[in-house]
């Protein structure tokens, strides 16, 4: 009992039992820290494998979801920071997708396995390595307005690199599907995308969009002036009266003569038919109404002077003008009765647009056989300042200049717009500038008047197949419809882009705030394919120049024209750029000569329209201008992880 009790007591020892007892816990927890730093190592690059992988990938779309190489570059990316085997990692593959609740969203995710080392003695043979992460674009709130060239040369067609053959027009169609597609839908609580369209030629059409109260014609009885015609009616009750005889074509003098047989001793060989053809439909007046009127009958008269021409025998037959020069004094306007002169007055008439504007069937005051027309939507610009030249200052917009002006309010005549309405407008000879018959003309098809696809507002798109709220189709049917037609007045189609992007004037309303409460971002990406054209003979926004003289003195030829149209357009981008809107140019034209710089394929106006050297781009095939118009989306967007 003494030995045991004394060593029961004894201290001798205990140390090295207890480090004996405590080897295998000590370790455990070294060999454990020690394969948990390997394995935290390990989760680090892959995780930054997989953060490379989503934003490569996300940057690589163009479309609405990941299409196979898309998939194929963000694994490249992956495997470049992550090799298979980096730290003895087993071999595996990173799925990569799109996400699938909202698939302009990149979705990496990864799993693997790494061995351990001492912690394998504990019977821990691996441990478990596992990243997820996503890529979007962070766009907050933005709005775009698409400004785009419509006119007559759109339809022209190029080749791109590949060898297809389409037309300009085609092209845009694809890069503005591109470019959405880039962007993406947007969401109203986290960044809200909304996209505008702004087509333009000579003018735009622009009216269905505004109030009513904007437009001329919105209070009962309004009027607006155009250069048009009106029937009018002579009594036949001359103060004198004067008859002339002229052989047709007639050899030597051809001077009045007192009678039809004294006429023809000097005239040409006519045909019968020819003559009587003339007689049917040639009666034609001239002269001012009410004063002297010229009326010009064709009439036929045989060799021996008999009159008509005898129904059967045959002879030198002839064709004399007849003249009867009379001075009228009392003319009637919109009647029939008692008459017998009826003549077309070509000057300014005023024309209620009240109902016209409101898109109903209306009869046309420059015909009087019940013709109607519908409007169309495009406008005529309100009042400007016809003293503005090449060299005006461009610091600030003349106070008299309301159609230059973005924000100021329709409150009356001179700052409301007015509704084109090519179908009443002749010039004074009787020229119809809706006349689209000769290939002379070619009115409803290219230059004297033209009426551009409708713009449309604002709006959010889930998709390009879906309709927004409002809206009467899809993004991608609106766009399909695009026609190419006019003239190409860069200046009118800027102005409206910024109309309708505005937050402080006419959609106000509709464009100060998002849903989300955040700050909006602002875009005009104008794509143009040629250079600013003006002309004296084209109806369009600023009514038919020739006669109008709006824009400068109707004796202004088409190159002062042209200056004048840049150095407006010069003061619009100026005050556009002031509102705090970034302008995107794009350039689309033929190739030009090798060595040719991109600086001498645009105007100077639109360089400098644009908010800087890096917010202005040429493309000489339609291959490069969708990637131009992807490459804008993508500098708009931020790319980022969101998880």
């Amino acid at each position: 009992m003494g030995f045991l009790k004394r060593l029961a007591g004894n201290q001798a020892g205990n140390v090295m039992a207890m480090v004996a007892a405590a080897i295998i816990p000590l370790a455990a927890l070294i060999g454990g820290g020690l394969d948990m730093s390997r394995a935290y190592m390990a989760r680090a690059r892959m995780q930054q494998a997989c953060d490379a992988a989503a934003l490569a990938g996300r940057r690589a779309m163009t479309g609405a979801s990941m299409s196979t190489s898309d998939i194929a570059e963000a694994r490249k990316f992956f495997n470049f920071n992550f090799p298979q085997n980096t730290f003895q990692a087993a071999d595996f593959t990173p799925v990569i997708q799109s996400k699938p609740s909202e698939t302009t969203t990149v979705q990496v995710t990864a799993e693997t396995t790494m061995p351990t080392t001492i912690m394998k003695i504990f019977g821990y043979t691996t441990l478990p390595l596992a990243v997820t992460c996503e890529s979007r674009f962070d766009i907050g709130n933005t709005d775009v307005m698409l400004v785009l060239d419509t006119t007559g040369s759109m339809a022209s067609n190029m080749t791109d690199t590949d060898g297809t053959v389409m037309t300009r027009l085609a092209a845009l169609k694809l890069a503005v599907k591109d470019f959405y597609d880039t962007l993406g839908a947007g969401s109203d609580t986290t960044g809200r995308i909304r996209y505008g369209f702004m087509p333009y030629s000579s003018t735009v059409n622009v009216g269905y969009s505004l109030p009513s109260s904007a437009m001329l014609g919105g209070t009962a009885g309004d009027t607006w002036t155009y250069n048009s015609r009106r029937m009018t009616y002579y009594r036949d009750t001359p103060s004198t009266t004067n008859t002339c005889y002229r052989g047709y074509a007639g050899f030597g003098s051809n001077n009045c003569r007192t009678s039809a047989s004294s006429a023809q001793s000097d005239s040409s060989n006519v045909s019968r038919s020819n003559c009587q053809t003339w007689a049917n439909v040639s009666t034609s007046v001239s002269g001012s109404y009410p004063g002297t009127v010229t009326k010009i009958v064709y009439a036929a008269y045989s060799w021996n002077g008999t009159n008509p021409f005898p129904s059967s025998g045959s002879g030198n037959q002839k064709c004399v003008r007849q003249e009867v020069t009379t001075t009228h004094t009392t003319n009637v306007t919109g009647g029939t009765g008692n008459t017998s002169l009826n003549v077309w007055a070509y000057n300014d008439f005023a024309a209620d647009v009240s109902t016209f504007i409101t898109g109903a069937s209306t009869l046309n005051p420059a015909f009087i056989d019940g013709t109607t027309s519908t409007w169309s939507g495009c406008i005529e610009e309100r009042d400007t300042d016809s003293s503005i030249t090449s060299t005006t200052s461009t610091s600030s917009i003349p106070a008299g200049a309301f159609d230059l002006q973005i924000d100021t309010a329709p409150t009356n005549t001179a700052t409301k717009w007015r509704p084109h309405w090519p179908e009443i407008e002749f010039d004074r000879s009787g020229r119809w500038l809706n006349d689209n018959v000769y290939p002379d003309y070619r009115s409803g098809s290219g230059g004297w008047n033209a009426c551009p696809s409708k713009a449309r507002k604002l709006a959010s798109y889930t998709s390009r197949s879906a309709t927004p709220s409002g809206m009467t189709s899809s993004f991608d049917t609106y766009i399909d419809g695009l026609i190419a037609v006019g003239g190409t007045y860069h200046d009118i189609g800027m102005m409206w882009g910024a109309r309708f992007l505005s937050p402080t004037g006419i959609f106000a309303s509709e464009n100060a705030n998002a849903p989300n409460g955040f700050n909006i971002s602002r875009h005009i990406i104008f794509m143009t394919d040629g250079d600013l054209t003006a002309y004296q003979s084209v109806y369009g926004a600023y009514g038919y120049q020739k006669l109008d003289g709006r824009v400068a003195a109707t004796s202004t030829d088409d190159d002062g024209l042209k200056a004048i149209h840049k150095r407006r357009l010069e003061m619009m981008c100026n005050a556009i750029k002031g509102q705090g809107v970034t302008i995107w140019v794009v350039g689309f034209k033929d190739q030009p000569a090798a060595g040719t710089l991109d600086s001498t394929m645009l105007d100077t106006e639109l360089q400098t329209c644009a908010n800087s050297s890096n917010h202005w781009f040429m493309a000489y095939k339609p291959s490069t201008l969708r990637q131009k118009f992807k490459d804008i989306a993508k500098n708009i967007g931020g790319l980022r992880l969101s998880q």
